[in-house]
């Protein structure tokens, strides 16, 4: 048997949990501040981006399940997968180190690295999508990015 009182104790409760959950925000790829190579084969590129990012949102955000094709000089080289967890902080605008290695295609590399070599630079690319997380929310983030890498000083 409920009272009056528990009952309006159960509609307080109620109330401050919707208060507090405020409406999902889009999260924002502001800018790359660094790229650095860590290896590169043939078959295999890995990098190290150090990524600003705004999560306006008030709870933090777990990056997972990436879908990012990769781009060297505009052209496709293959598919990037995280090699670590990212977490976004609540309402913040930080720089993330995002670990990342790309299987690449065969025969893809050799011919964008020479032109690379000769004009002594490179046009890194990625687009695709993450997923984002925080407890039951889900949601896929698109993005696109792209940045000149230096080859020499």
């Amino acid at each position: 048997m409920t009272t009056p009182a528990s009952r309006a104790s159960a509609l307080f409760l109620v109330g401050a949990v919707l208060a507090s959950c405020s409406p999902y925000q889009e999260v924002e790829l502001h800018e790359v501040t660094r790229v650095e190579v860590l290896g590169l084969s043939n078959q295999h590129l890995a990098l190290r981006l150090d990524a600003r990012v705004e999560n306006p949102n008030g709870f933090r955000i777990h990056v997972e399940e990436p879908e990012v094709d990769l781009f060297l000089n505009d052209r496709f080289v293959g598919k990037a997968v995280l090699d670590s967890a990212l977490v976004l902080d609540r309402r913040r605008t930080a720089v993330y180190p995002v670990y990342l290695h790309a299987d690449l295609q065969e025969g893809s590399l050799f011919a964008v690295l020479l032109t690379g070599a000769l004009q002594g630079e490179m046009r890194l690319g990625a687009k695709g999508t993450v997923a984002g997380r925080s407890g039951a929310l889900r949601k896929r983030f698109p993005f696109e990015w792209q940045q000149v890498v230096r080859l020499r000083e």
